[in-house]
């Protein structure tokens, strides 16, 4: 819609009253700047449904109840990380975190350890769910149904915590970047790039490699859209310079073309893919001088 245009002009949105979301991650920001889009024409807030879900268990594991709408919780950086902000001596930083919702009718959730113990409300560990719509395996590939299911319960890979029955999801396990024994979150990385001039949402995907030296250092790739090599350069420097600043990280910083980084089906980044065709050579960033 162009500025002049209200979307009350085009849309009567006031009688939808649910407007489910389950996005990988669900974002407050994301969800706020389509409410103040729309609440001319109509839209309520309270409409929107966060929700948690994956195929294999066909498909919601968790949705808000109607009416309630968008509530979020501020975590520390270092709790979702499993670090002590205290021993880091630095600021405390807090991401918003949504509430996914309760879980849908029989469908029963839990917080694990990596060994399976159990974890007590607000502790940040593996999702694990078990229900009706909970898949018996994956087709002909009982290793990989092994991996993931035991006793009817489904490994879901994400983690996450509980709050007063509610739902909140954290990341992907295997997205987290490991670096001299502390974790960090990927999605913090690529806000950070984000909340820089130029770049939004999609563009940005971080990954851990390592380097010739047998070290683990995160990998920031960034779709970039300027074909000046100077301003390239700069915006290489600034971009460094902001992840530095938010996770006290030296990072490897590589700007690639436009619409570079891979998707999957339904349209989410695939970090995973990002970084294998990274390391194949199969993404080549700019070459740009030290």
């Amino acid at each position: 819609m162009s500025s002049q245009t209200k979307a009350s002009d085009r849309f009567d949105l006031s009688r939808w009253r649910v407007a489910g979301n389950g996005a990988d991650m669900i974002r407050p920001d994301v969800m706020q700047s389509f409410v103040d889009a729309f609440a001319d024409a109509g839209f309520k807030a309270s409409a929107f449904l966060p929700s948690y879900g994956l195929a294999e268990a066909t498909l919601a594991v968790s949705i808000m109840p109607p009416g309630e709408g968008i509530v979020v919780e501020l975590v520390e950086e270092t709790q979702l990380s499993g670090g002590d902000v205290a021993r880091e001596n630095r600021p405390q930083r807090f991401r918003a975190i949504v509430n996914c919702g309760k879980p849908v009718k029989d469908m029963e959730v839990q917080i694990r350890e990596e060994d399976g113990t159990p974890l007590p409300e607000k502790a940040i560990g593996k999702v694990w769910c078990r229900g009706p719509s909970v898949m018996v395996g994956y087709f002909r590939d009982p290793e990989s149904t092994a991996a993931c299911m035991a006793d009817g319960w489904l490994d879901t890979g994400d983690m996450g915590y509980i709050s007063e029955g509610y739902v909140y999801i954290v990341g992907r396990a295997k997205d987290m970047i490991i670096v001299n024994g502390r974790n960090h979150w990927p999605q913090d990385i690529e806000w950070a790039v984000e909340q820089l001039p130029g770049f939004k949402q999609g563009d940005i995907a971080a990954f851990a490699i390592t380097t010739p030296g047998g070290e683990e250092t995160p990998a920031v790739l960034v779709q970039c859209r300027t074909s000046d090599e100077k301003e390239r350069i700069r915006l290489r420097d600034e971009i460094r310079e902001r992840v530095r600043s938010v996770t006290g990280m030296n990072c490897v910083i590589e700007l690639v073309p436009p619409r570079t980084l891979p998707r999957t089906s339904s349209g989410k980044l695939s970090r995973a893919k990002a970084r294998n065709l990274y390391l194949n050579g199969e993404i080549k960033p700019y070459d740009l001088a030290a």
